[in-house]
C-alpha cells in the first residue's frame, strides 16, 4: 500500500472539510449580521403597494448593532467647554434670552451656547462678522463650489487642528469624535472653511456639525451643534431593523396625511407624534436615502443624556424623518 498517497488523500479530505466548515460559519455569520435580499425585495414591493417607494439600493443590508451611550451632565458643562475651547479660564458668564450662556475667557475669546447644544466660538469676539456665521451645514456645499480647493498639505494640518479642537472635552476613549467631511478656501475673504460631523462609535449624531474657520493657519471661529463632554457608560439593547423602520415610516406618512399636519415642519424632540397607520392608495413619498445615526435624549432631571441608535430617512421631497431604533417612535421631522 502506498502510504504516502493515502496520507495526501487524508490531508486533502481534511482541508476540504475545513474549508466547508469555514464557508458555512461565514455564511451563518453573514445571515446573522445582514438582511436577506429576498426579504428586502419583498418589503420594497409591499411598501410600494401602500404608497411608499423605496429603491432597494437605499436600504442598508448590514443590521444596525450599536449600544446606547450615556453621558453624565452637570451645571459645569458650559464653563468646562468654554475653558477647553479657549484654553483660558472663565472671566465672565452671562445668561442669554434663549436659555443658554455667553462665556468670556480671560484671553478675550467668547463662547456662546444655547439650550440645544448649539454653540459659537470666536477667538477675537467677532461674532458680527458675516463671513463667519453665515456658513452652515445646509449651505456649505453650495458655497464650496464657488471657491477653491484647499491644498492637500494645508488641509491635513487644518483637519487635525479642527478635530483636536472639537474633541477637547470628549475624553480619550475615541468613541465620540469629530470627522472633517468637506472644505474650501474663500480667496476673496482669505478664510478657509472646514465642515466637521460629530460621530459616536462610527455613526453620525443627527444634526451635529461644526463649521471651523481658519485665517491663514489659525482657527479663529467655530459654530454649529456639538456635544462637549465625555461618554461615561454604554448599554446593549435590541434594535428595530431597517425593514421594520420603513413600515414605521409608512405609518407616520399616512398618519400625517390623514391628520393634515405639515410634514415639513420641525418637530421638537420631546413631542410625541401619532404612530397609528391610516392606509392610503396614493403615493405618499419616495425614499432617497436611509442611514443609521444617533439621536440625543435627556433623562428626566437633565442630569444625563442618552445617545440612542436611530434611523434617518431622507425623502425625495426634501423631508427627513428620524426614528428611535429601540422603539420605532419619531425623534425628529425636518
Amino acid at each position: 500500500m502506498n502510504w504516502s498517497a493515502v496520507k495526501n488523500l487524508l490531508i486533502g479530505i481534511l482541508v476540504a472539510a475545513n474549508l466547508f466548515l469555514v464557508f458555512n460559519i461565514a455564511r451563518q455569520d453573514r445571515a446573522r449580521g445582514y438582511i436577506d435580499d429576498d426579504e428586502v425585495l419583498g418589503a420594497v414591493e409591499l411598501l410600494a403597494e401602500r404608497g411608499l417607494e423605496v429603491p432597494p439600493e437605499c436600504i442598508p443590508r448590514e443590521k444596525f448593532k450599536a449600544p446606547v451611550y450615556e453621558s453624565l451632565y452637570s451645571d459645569e458643562y458650559y464653563t468646562k467647554a468654554a475653558e477647553a475651547l479657549s484654553a483660558s479660564p472663565r472671566e465672565v458668564l452671562l445668561s442669554l434670552p434663549n436659555g443658554g450662556f455667553s462665556i468670556t475667557s480671560q484671553n478675550g475669546a467668547v463662547t456662546e451656547f444655547d439650550a440645544e447644544f448649539g454653540f459659537t466660538y470666536s477667538k477675537y469676539n467677532n461674532f458680527d462678522v458675516v463671513a463667519y456665521n453665515e456658513i452652515t451645514a445646509e449651505n456649505f456645499a453650495s458655497e464650496a463650489v464657488l471657491w477653491d480647493d484647499v491644498t492637500s498639505s494645508r488641509l491635513i494640518t487644518m483637519e487635525k487642528r479642527a478635530e483636536e479642537f472639537l474633541g477637547l472635552c470628549t475624553g480619550d476613549s475615541g468613541v465620540l469624535a469629530a470627522v472633517v467631511t468637506d472644505s474650501y478656501f474663500d480667496s476673496e475673504r482669505g478664510f478657509t472653511y472646514l465642515l466637521a460631523r460629530q460621530v459616536l462609535g462610527g455613526y453620525t449624531i443627527y444634526s451635529h456639525y461644526a463649521v471651523c474657520v481658519f485665517e491663514n493657519d489659525e482657527l479663529i471661529y467655530a459654530g454649529g451643534r456639538w456635544y462637549f463632554a465625555p461618554i461615561d457608560e454604554d448599554y446593549q439593547t435590541e434594535l428595530v431593523d431597517q425593514v421594520n423602520i420603513l413600515f414605521s415610516d409608512l405609518s407616520e406618512l399616512n398618519a400625517g396625511s390623514a391628520q393634515g399636519f405639515a410634514l415639513s415642519e420641525e418637530t421638537p424632540h420631546d413631542t410625541e407624534m401619532p404612530s397609528d397607520a391610516f392606509p392610503g392608495d396614493a403615493v405618499l413619498s419616495a425614499v432617497r436615502n436611509m442611514q443609521a445615526v444617533y439621536a440625543i435624549y435627556w433623562n428626566a432631571d437633565k442630569s444625563a443624556i442618552y445617545f440612542i441608535p436611530a434611523w434617518q430617512i431622507d425623502h425625495s421631497d426634501g423631508m427627513t424623518l428620524v426614528y428611535n431604533a429601540t422603539n420605532s417612535t419619531i425623534y425628529a421631522r425636518k
